[in-house]
């Protein structure tokens, strides 16, 4: 019986691995989509692209956790890279604001755990505001390696890291709500201790306004 039981516990968490690739299938497809959408700009030494495409990957983060958003991230990347709509800082850049996020929320919000719409809209404000100074900071490091000037590269990119991090805020709660709407139609639910391959430190509550209380836990 015990044999049994091992079995039965290794199918299902081997069914519940098997459906959450397929959602982050989903979330590549869609990062891709608008990674070969997202805005261009001709800098004097370089072609900087949007960072558009990193909402899905954060979406995800907050949606199935960061396990899951970091593998978006990493493959809608390097599909990105293969497609040659992106470069590595770029790729980079999903990932930082992933681990970010990730790391913000404690790494992974259970399915079971209700979220509000509040604590989703604030969510997407600090994203798009991580977004907007990671994807400066980024051009201007780009600007000074190539001697074109980091000056020149932040002015041409300021408006859309502006639109992008507008963007940011107002789709990433949405999306991360139906990660999360998904999740609870497709994978079983979760055990009481939480997620191990998502939550390194256990489930943690949302509260952006004392981010002390998650070291108390």
């Amino acid at each position: 019986m015990a044999a049994r039981h091992v079995k039965e516990a290794a199918l299902m968490k081997m069914k519940k691995q098997l459906k959450t690739a397929g959602i982050i299938i989903l979330a590549v497809v869609l990062m891709l989509l608008l990674g070969v959408n997202s805005w261009r700009i001709s800098a004097p030494t370089a072609v900087l692209v949007a960072p558009l495409a990193g909402l899905v990957a954060v979406s995800m983060t907050i949606g199935l956790g960061t396990v899951s958003g970091v593998a978006t991230a990493l493959v809608g990347g390097l599909g990105l890279l293969l497609l040659a709509s992106a470069d590595w800082p770029l790729v980079l850049n999903f990932l930082v604001l992933a681990l970010l996020v990730g790391w913000l929320i404690g790494w992974h919000i259970p399915l079971g755990q209700r979220v509000t719409q509040q604590q989703l809209i604030w969510l997407g404000i600090v994203a798009g505001i991580s977004e907007f100074i990671l994807n400066l900071v980024q051009v201007a490091l780009v600007g000074a390696l190539t001697g074109a000037g980091w000056l020149i590269f932040i002015r041409l990119a300021l408006l859309p890291s502006v639109l992008t991090a507008l963007l940011y805020a107002v789709l990433v709660g949405p999306l991360a709500m139906f990660w999360r709407w998904l999740g609870r139609q497709v994978l079983p639910p979760e055990e009481q201790e939480g997620d191990s391959e998502n939550s390194p430190q256990g489930s943690v509550e949302i509260d952006l306004s004392n981010k002390d209380k998650h070291k108390q836990k």
